[in-house]
């Protein structure tokens, strides 16, 4: 074989050199990892690196004698020079290897110095007197040389500022979603861990007056997602700051959002099922996102986004709402489309500010929610505390950051300051517009689920009207709000379609679009409450279908979680007791 021909044998060695000549060798699912790995610094690797036979290696015969003695200090601690380097510095010495003065590491250790103290400003590399002598390009050399080694990495629930100099523990992962508006939000794995992938988005922090004008909104609206937890609601794994940007990473990776799934009526992940576990899987979705939307007002929160772009579906079907909507912070990173803002929004959102304050809804007793106030302010709810429904969430609180020094990228510290009100500049954003929007969303997934064409539904549901919203103008208006009578005689062709079906699946459906149009009421005190919505379904699924299980059937994220002994006797008479009747509303 020719030597032209030995260089175009494709192999991972040669996928390797090319990734690394051309500019993508970090790109993880393009480059072989056993062929060419980034090093990354990390603990377990500086552990192995770091051994007392390297440490030998790196010192002249005169100086290892010193590594048994101990330190110049020992009355505090008995530690030898070695111990010390083996259990506080093995940072400090790889970055005296490294410029070539280990020798220096003497000095560290008498200055009591770990790696805790990095990294080292100026002042204190000074007194190391690297070389002997004030050499500015030595101490200028062991100031970058040491953020190679100073790898914070990200885990689960924490918050990292890094500084500009600092190494960044992420991989970029290629591979794109099928959904075109999921496709800047960028998919990265942590350092030796190519197979658990993160979504990784961004937020400007500041502008050209103040490059960190919106630092602690970002900060507050972290800590306020972080209060949520919800197998529905797509979770805050970590986050970090670095020069002048917010990151959040979340371990939910959607593929599809609602929107494109359904818009695709076939999506391979969907066909793959099994037809029965399919009608199971769409309709535990609506007791799912009930669930989600449950926690979410029994905290305090509304979401005040339902729609379909901003629900996610990853690989494995499982359904979750990108981020709290309501979290201001959490939005400026989409491309939110003024249409389908419009479609989805309730009706009293579409009044003029003047005549949107909604009329005091009166108390009910099966509702476990007190008067929807007309002005809601966000929350951050204790964890520790019982949250009411949410009507009457507490102000949110801000988070801001201590500085202790110039090097604050390190600051870990955070206290809480006087809450600060900050009051919805949108009156409509109620729980009950959040049920309105949520009905849309059911009507979709049933549409969906009955094999009806979403362009079909749209055209039903059309009216000629004129409308013109976010710059956009439309010579027809499909929004649900505007064409509630159409959507009545659509639930009826659905609920028709239904009944020529004898699985047990289509059973629930005539139910569910009842529950459908009390949501879709034009009046928001005729709206059932979101807990109402979640308990009502999973009734009519353990009523009407034989679904072996509903994945939020526990609640074990509702702050009125029931005993499991309460619980048990509650499923069992609930799949005991076959409804027979079924209440009918008509849209007013």
């Amino acid at each position: 074989m020719s030597a032209r021909t030995l260089t175009n044998v494709v192999n991972d060695k040669t996928v390797a050199l090319n990734a690394l000549i051309y500019g993508y060798a970090g790109h993880s699912l393009v480059t072989p990892h056993a062929a060419l790995q980034q090093v990354w610094w990390t603990e377990e690797r500086i552990n192995e690196k770091v051994t007392q036979d390297f440490i030998t290696s790196r010192l002249r015969p005169n100086e290892r004698q010193w590594l048994e003695r101990p330190v110049g200090f020992g009355d505090l601690t008995d530690d030898t020079y070695m111990e010390w380097i083996l259990e506080r510095a093995r940072r400090l010495f790889l970055v005296l290897a490294e410029v070539g003065e280990a020798d220096k590491i003497f000095t560290v250790v008498e200055h009591s110095w770990d790696d805790d103290d990095l990294p080292l400003m100026m002042d204190d590399i000074e007194k190391l007197e690297l070389s002997n002598r004030r050499d500015n390009q030595a101490n200028a050399r062991f100031y970058h040389t040491q953020f190679t080694f100073l790898l914070r990495e990200l885990a689960e629930g924490v918050h990292i500022d890094y500084a500009p100099n600092e190494v960044l523990p992420l991989e970029y992962v290629i591979g794109l979603p099928p959904a075109v508006t999921l496709q800047h939000w960028s998919r990265v794995h942590l350092p030796k861990k190519p197979n658990e992938v993160y979504v990784r988005r961004k937020f400007q922090l500041g502008n050209g007056e103040s490059p960190d004008a919106f630092e602690s909104d970002f900060m507050m609206d972290v800590e306020s997602a972080r209060m949520i937890e919800h197998d529905h609601i797509a979770p805050i794994w970590a986050s970090y700051t670095a020069k002048g940007t917010g990151y959040i990473l979340t371990n939910f990776v959607g593929q599809h959002t609602l929107k494109t799934f359904i818009e695709h009526r076939n999506p391979s992940q969907y066909q793959r099922l099994p037809k029965p576990e399919r009608r199971y899987l769409v309709l535990g979705w609506l007791h799912c996102l009930a669930d989600a939307v449950t926690t979410l007002h029994q905290n305090g929160f509304c979401h005040s986004s339902i729609r379909p772009s901003n629900i996610l579906i990853d690989e494995h079907n499982n359904i979750a709402f990108s981020d709290i909507g309501s979290l201001e912070i959490f939005q400026i990173d989409k491309k939110p489309d003024p249409m389908e803002i419009y479609i989805y929004g309730a009706p009293e959102a579409q009044t003029t500010p003047d005549s949107t304050a909604p009329e005091p809804e009166p108390e009910t007793p099966t509702s476990p929610t007190s008067p929807v106030l007309a002005m809601r302010k966000p929350s951050i709810a204790s964890k520790n505390s019982a949250g009411s429904s949410g009507s009457t969430g507490s102000q949110r609180q801000k988070l801001t950051k201590t500085q202790s020094n110039d090097f604050s990228g390190f600051n870990f510290g955070f206290k809480r300051t006087k809450p600060i009100p900050k009051p919805r500049s949108r009156v409509h954003e109620t729980e009950k517009a959040d049920i309105f929007s949520l009905g849309c969303i059911f009507l979709d997934i049933i549409t969906f689920m009955m094999k009806k064409k979403t362009h079909e539904f749209v055209k039903h549901r059309s009216c000629k009207q004129k409308i013109t919203t976010g710059g956009k103008n439309s010579r027809t208006d499909s929004s649900f709000h505007a064409n509630l009578e159409r959507i009545d005689t659509w639930i009826k062709v659905v609920e028709d379609v239904s009944f020529e079906h004898d699985e047990d699946a289509f059973r629930a459906v005539p139910h569910i679009l009842t529950l459908v149009r009390t949501m879709l009421s034009r009046a928001p005190a005729l709206r059932p409450t979101a807990r109402d919505v979640r308990d009502r379904l999973l009734e009519i699924l353990y009523q009407c279908t034989a679904i072996p299980h509903a994945h939020c059937a526990a609640h074990s994220h509702d702050v009125y979680a029931a005993t499991e002994s309460d619980r048990a006797s509650t499923m069992t008479s609930s799949r005991a007791s076959i409804s027979t009747t079924s209440t009918t509303s008509t849209l007013t």
